[in-house]
C-alpha cells in the first residue's frame, strides 16, 4: 500500500513550539504585537501580525524552529512498522522558500534526525490531490479539513483510496465530510481491516 502523509501538525506537533518562537522574536525586536487568539490553523494568527511580520519570523527564526520539532506521539514507531511490512511512505509537505529559507534541507535533516523512513518526499505542494495521483496513493492524512477533502473527492472520483483528518486543537470541533476519517493518533490507521482498499475491490 501507498501511505501520502502531511508533515506539520500530521506527523510532527508545531503548535507549542512555533509559539515559544514567536514569543522569542517580539522580544528580540521589542515588538508591540500581543496574542489574539488560541486554537487557529497557523500559530502567527495568534498574534496581531501583518504578513510582512509573520513573513519575517519565518525567515529569521523558521529553520531553527523546524528542527526542533518533536513527533506527535507513536509516528516513529507507526511509520517503520509500515515501511517495515513493505508499504511506501510519501511525505507531502507545502514548507516552500517563500516562507521558508531552506524547507528542503531542514525538512530531510528532520527526517533523519526523528529516524523516519520515507520513499518520497515533496516539498512546496499544496496540490496533494495530483501528489496522490502521481503516487497512485491508497490512504492520505493531513490535518488540513481542505485539503482532505479535496484528495477525498479525488478518491471517490478514482473509486479508491482512504483519507484521514488528523485531530489538531484548531480543527478537533469541525465537522467532517462522509468518507473522510477523523483520527486522533497515528497509531489508529494501523487499524485498517474494515478499510476497503484496491486488493479488496
Amino acid at each position: 500500500m501507498i501511505f501520502v502523509f502531511d508533515l506539520d501538525d500530521t506527523l510532527c506537533d508545531t503548535d507549542g513550539f512555533s509559539e515559544k518562537y514567536i514569543l522569542k522574536f517580539i522580544q528580540s525586536h521589542n515588538l508591540p504585537y500581543k496574542q489574539i487568539a488560541k486554537d487557529v490553523r497557523f500559530a502567527e494568527a495568534k498574534f496581531d501580525w501583518d504578513f510582512e511580520t509573520a513573513n519575517k519570523w519565518y525567515k529569521e527564526f523558521g529553520d531553527e524552529m523546524m528542527l526542533q520539532f518533536p513527533t506527535k506521539p507513536n509516528v516513529t514507531e507507526v511509520l517503520n512498522k509500515l515501511h517495515k511490512q513493505g508499504h511506501k511512505i510519501v511525505i507531502a509537505t507545502a514548507r516552500a522558500t517563500d516562507w521558508h529559507t531552506k524547507p528542503e534541507q531542514i525538512t530531510l535533516q528532520w527526517l533523519e534526525n526523528n529516524h523516519l523512513p520515507y520513499d518520497k518526499v515533496y516539498i512546496g505542494r499544496i496540490d496533494k490531490e495530483r501528489i496522490c495521483d502521481e503516487e497512485n496513493a491508497d490512504f492520505f492524512v493531513d490535518d488540513d479539513l481542505n485539503i482532505v477533502a479535496k484528495v477525498d473527492e479525488y478518491f471517490k472520483q478514482r473509486g479508491h483510496g482512504k483519507t484521514f483528518l488528523s485531530t489538531t486543537n484548531y480543527n478537533k470541533n469541525f465537522p467532517v465530510l462522509r468518507g473522510i476519517e477523523r483520527i486522533n493518533g497515528i497509531e489508529e490507521i494501523l487499524n485498517l481491516s474494515n478499510v476497503k482498499t484496491r486488493d479488496k475491490q
